[in-house]
């Protein structure tokens, strides 16, 4: 497992990472390390490919590769830490309340966010989001209320959720942002959605090009190997370009790109570009 290969330090910097982008300066005073100690960590995370660099004026701004074919179990482990801690501050109350809601409100309940002031120490005023359908609302909110006072409520579905955060409102940006209880998944997707649509579509990219490789085996009449070989080889080229955030307008730049990048150029005989296809599909797959 990638986790057991990163140290103490790595850690640090890609829970800080996940969260947003930043410089060195920044990661060094927010993981209370040296610039040096971040400095080597970030060189570790790159050869992972689990850190990009982007430059921007005088100053390299650094973020978490959510196409990283490990990101996302990498991301739901931190995401288990954090809940661990968060419910220890909270003396037990967030993992109570999810089973207290699993058992009122059973098949309509899709678990709850814990968010705002008490993710800070701060704990008069806990806001907790509950993904529910079809819900009373009042009832609800007493029977919480019974459990702790200082709980303040707030009611909706997933697609409620969902649309909120695709058009940028800030309440629930803020809300997905939190400690999800029963729903973890469904936030990991919510919060990097841009990233993992595109993962997804880089993957089934990859694996067209490929299968248009593998077909030039059964059918090798000349104008047919031509024609798919070509195709399938493309296909491949986009996809692993886009991994590594460049994007082609044509076809004629993508080969460019390609060379460029990666030292070769795809070759004509269909073992030796099986191979090619096989060896980058280790990179991004």
């Amino acid at each position: 497992m990638l986790l057991t290969t990163i140290t103490k330090v790595d850690r640090r910097v890609v829970t800080i990472l996940i969260e947003k982008e930043v410089s060195l300066s920044e990661i060094a005073r927010e993981s209370n390390t040296t610039k040096a100690n971040v400095f080597n960590s970030l060189k570790r995370l790159k050869e992972k490919d689990l850190v990009r660099k982007v430059v921007r004026g005088r100053t390299h701004i650094y973020n978490f590769n959510y196409l990283n074919p490990q990101a996302k179990e990498l991301i739901k482990h931190f995401l288990e830490e954090k809940k661990s801690q968060y419910n220890a501050k909270m003396n037990g109350l967030p993992k109570l309340l999810n089973l207290l809601l699993e058992n009122m409100l059973g098949e309509k309940y899709q678990g709850c966010i814990f968010f705002g002031s008490s993710l800070r120490g701060k704990y008069n005023d806990i806001d907790i989001f509950i993904l529910a359908d079809e819900t009373k609302e009042k009832v609800l909110k007493i029977k919480v209320k019974e459990v702790n006072q200082n709980t303040s409520l707030i009611i909706g579905t997933k697609e409620e959720l969902e649309k909120g955060a695709k058009e940028e409102n800030m309440l629930y940006k803020n809300i997905i942002k939190g400690v999800p209880f029963g729903c973890e998944d469904f936030i990991l997707e919510l919060r990097q959605w841009q990233f993992f649509l595109r993962r997804r579509d880089i993957t089934e990219r990859f694996i067209l090009g490929y299968r248009e490789v593998l077909s030039c085996f059964e059918f090798n009449e000349k104008s047919y190997l031509k024609r798919h070989l070509k195709k399938g080889t493309m296909d491949v080229a986009y996809a692993v370009l886009n991994y590594f955030d460049l994007f082609p307008k044509d076809d004629q730049q993508a080969s460019i790109m390609f060379k460029d990048k990666f030292g070769f150029v795809f070759s004509r005989n269909i073992t030796m570009a099986k191979k090619q296809v096989e060896k980058l599909g280790g990179l991004i797959l």
